[in-house]
């Protein structure tokens, strides 16, 4: 029996042994296997509703929903993915700032392991800064700021009120262009069905450099050059030399040259150093392909047959003037005046001018000695409008009828008469070339109630033409508000043609033109320059 008992404690031991193995292994399968509680019905984390759906960054907004957290710290907030600062909350209702640096997104609340998530709130657009700040209609412009879409048809730009066509989208850029009858005022961005907000004003037509003038249409910028009155006298006529970037004019007492570099004025020589003539004055400027200034000069006095001349050629760098041959040209009245007409030098030393009778349009050899006439207009009908430079070798005359307008260009021969086809609309004044384009300047009278006679104010049209000359591809407008007043008459400053050319364009498409009347300190030589 005892050896028995011995043998059973083994077998006890095994037993014992055996049976904690199987309550462990139960308890840890049991732990394995065992599923998250589901929550009760009613007690889900859900939102629903934010208040404000829109806003800008540091807006307080309230989420309302069941079982958020009942202590700030119990829950955790993210607007378009970052954090956002819990300030109050209860088991129903959480307030949060929107962060500065989110953009637009779902708002979503984790307590424990348990997420919710709101529909999106949008953040208000920040307007930063304007690509340009004046133009005109139909002008592209970039907006700069935050918090915009790539889709454009989200959101409404006005340019003081009035809609304009959205181009291009980012996060950060609205392209658009500016709308037509939009008038100066502040751009503003506004997300469809929410409050516009205000960015930077928008100058219609821009600002320009000078008082005096209104721009009434585009973006140019005015800027005076000389002003004819003062330390150089009325000026008269003008010229521009392209290759060089300077303008030449001539006053009723001395040549001056305008350096378009640095907008210096200096004196090249005084006319009484070389105009001898009874009442003789610059008449009309070219400049030859060498740079040197030819000058035509008026007078008053002498016949035709008087030895002498009123063609000069002045060298602007060392400061003299050479009377040209031995002989006088220009319109003559009773054989005794030379007045108002312009000329080119050609390439070849040759000018082209308008001579004798106010019908012959004649070439005269380098040296005056020889005069051929190239273009006479009949009796009636026919009248002068304009020489135009189209380059050193090409002189355009402008010619018109009673119906039409019309041009020959002279090379070495009389080209083929050609339709020259004006801007419509306006009262076209002077056609002018610069570089290989064509510009122009047009006129309006502006209606001023009460005011008849004297010069009437003008609202001037400037800019390049076409190819056809039949409309404008680049323009602005303006009026000249300068007047002086006569006797309760109203002579405004004005731009005009007078038989001369008082318009000019550069190589870069900057304009210029004496303003008159001669006698008014306002007048002068301006440049025009289209933004």
């Amino acid at each position: 029996m005892v050896k028995n008992h011995q043998n059973m404690k083994p077998l006890k031991k095994s037993l014992v042994l055996l049976t904690a193995l199987v309550v462990i292994s139960s308890c840890s399968k049991k732990d394995e296997q065992a599923p998250t509680p589901t929550p009760p019905t009613g007690t889900t984390l859900t939102i629903t509703s934010i208040s404000p759906e829109y806003g800008k960054a540091g807006t307080e907004i309230t989420i309302t929903g069941a079982n958020f957290g009942a202590t700030s710290a119990a829950n955790t907030v993210t607007l378009g993915g970052k954090a956002a600062t819990v300030t109050a909350a209860t088991s129903t209702q959480l307030k949060i700032t929107a962060p500065a640096d989110a953009t637009h997104g779902a708002i979503e609340v984790k307590v424990g392991t348990a997420t919710a998530t709101s529909k999106t709130f949008y953040y208000e657009p920040e307007l930063t800064t304007l690509s340009v700040t004046n133009g005109k209609a139909g002008d592209a412009v970039t907006i700069t700021g935050k918090h915009f879409s790539t889709n454009a048809a989200d959101f409404e730009v006005k340019f003081n009120s009035v809609l304009a066509e959205i181009t291009a989208a980012t996060a950060t850029t609205l392209s658009v262009k500016v709308p037509a009858n939009a008038t100066t005022g502040a751009v503003t961005v506004a997300r469809k069905t929410k409050t516009p907000v205000s960015g930077p004003t928008f100058t219609i037509g821009g600002a320009v450099a000078v008082t005096g003038f209104t721009v009434t249409e585009g973006s140019i910028a005015i800027t005076a050059l000389a002003k004819t009155a003062g330390t150089y006298g009325q000026i008269v006529c003008m010229t521009v030399d392209e290759v060089n970037n300077i303008v030449y004019a001539g006053t009723t007492t001395q040549i001056i040259k305008i350096d378009l570099a640095t907008g210096t004025v200096s004196t090249i020589l005084n006319n009484s150093s070389f105009l001898t003539l009874l009442f003789a004055k610059p008449s009309a400027m070219d400049v030859d392909a060498t740079g040197k200034l030819y000058l035509l000069s008026e007078f008053s006095g002498v016949t035709p047959t008087t030895p002498g001349s009123n063609v000069f050629v002045i060298d602007p760098v060392a400061k003299t003037a050479t009377a040209l041959g031995n002989r006088y040209i220009g319109v003559n009245l009773g054989g005794s005046t030379a007045y108002n007409v312009p000329f080119q030098v050609m390439g070849n030393g040759e000018i082209i001018t308008f001579d004798g009778t106010m019908r012959e349009f004649c070439k005269f050899s380098a040296n005056l000695s020889t005069r051929t006439v190239i273009y006479t207009l009949p009796v009636s009908l026919e009248s002068f409008v304009q020489l135009v430079k189209v380059d050193q070798n090409t002189c355009r005359i402008v010619l018109a009828d009673v119906t039409s307008s019309y041009y020959y260009d002279y090379t070495t021969t009389l080209g083929a008469k050609t339709d020259f086809n004006k801007p419509a609309g306006s009262t076209f004044i002077s056609a002018t070339m610069g570089g290989t384009n064509k510009y122009g300047i047009a006129g309006l009278i502006v209606n001023e109630p009460g005011n008849t006679g004297g010069i009437p104010k003008k609202n001037y049209t400037i800019g390049k033409l076409n190819t056809a000359q039949t409309g404008w591809e680049q323009k602005a407008s303006f009026t000249i508000d300068k007047f002086n007043l006569v006797n309760g008459v109203k002579y405004h400053n004005f731009i005009s043609l007078n038989g001369k050319n008082f318009f000019y364009a550069d190589k870069n498409g900057n304009m210029y033109a004496l303003i008159m009347p001669n006698y008014d300190t306002d007048a002068g030589i301006y440049k025009f320059t289209l933004n």
